[in-house]
């Protein structure tokens, strides 16, 4: 985990980019910012998985219209803060930014199923590891957090899945927001809202879906990145009740 200065740094931005790789913890992290913090986040996209009221709550999603550039626009100036999902590259602005990573072994086998099952788009995972799909994992990874863009904070899947204190403490000093609830989230809960989004909180079990040809293809594409993000020890795993390390998965 890392900033920009985000000891001393209390946001009082019109806009907090929520920023990661698809599949990475966009959703957790916008989930820990309504339960944890009583902050609402909203999207550059439509979001349609969010159609459920149940689930929108959860999640905190609020609803922005159908052009999210106008209302983009106008949160720059209606006076107050927004925490804005994006999977884009970073933007120009000097907007501050909390960048979630995820090990990228598991994040694109939970990508790979998300356009296939959930979109219903004809792609496979090795074209998802080619970045055949938008960006590939390491250039989103490296764009964003090595080194991390000005003004941003970089967060772990594993630790926000587990709710680290001392994550969730940097969290506050970084969008200025004290803890109002204890961590308390459930990926069962999740799971039952929407079983297909909420597929699976295991980086073990994804990563377990690879081959060793796509083993292969990532180490060759992806493992400099891996390694300098720090994914050398065994994946921890978000179970549907709690979190466990990959050791005691069963």
């Amino acid at each position: 985990m890392s900033a920009d200065g985000s000891s001393q740094y209390r946001s009082t931005a019109p806009i907090t980019w929520l920023a990661s790789y698809p599949r990475s913890g966009n959703t957790l992290l916008r989930t820990i910012l309504k339960r944890c913090f009583g902050q609402s986040s909203q999207s550059i996209y439509d979001d349609g998985e969010f159609s459920d009221p149940n689930l929108r709550d959860v999640v905190g999603h609020e609803v922005v219209g159908s052009d999210p550039r106008r209302f983009i626009a106008q949160a720059r100036s209606d006076g107050r803060s927004h925490y804005v999902k994006t999977h884009e590259l970073p933007p120009t602005d000097q907007h501050p930014a909390i960048y979630v990573v995820r090990d990228g072994r598991s994040a694109v086998v939970s990508h790979a199923h998300y356009l296939r099952e959930f979109l219903q788009r004809d792609m496979g995972l090795t074209e998802v590891l080619e970045g055949k799909a938008g960006l590939s994992w390491s250039q989103h990874v490296r764009a964003w957090a090595l080194p991390p863009r000005r003004r941003t904070l970089v967060v772990r899947f594993e630790d926000l899945a587990s709710g680290n204190p001392a994550t969730l403490a940097a969290i506050s000093a970084f969008i200025g927001q004290p803890l109002i609830h204890d961590f308390d989230i459930s990926f069962d809960r999740l799971h039952d809202l929407d079983p297909v989004f909420f597929r699976r909180g295991s980086d073990h079990a994804n990563i377990g879906e690879l081959d060793e040809t796509a083993l292969r293809l990532f180490d060759r594409l992806h493992s400099e990145t891996l390694r300098t993000m720090g994914y050398d020890e065994a994946p921890i795993c978000f179970s549907r009740s709690h979190l466990y390390r990959a050791g005691e998965a069963r």
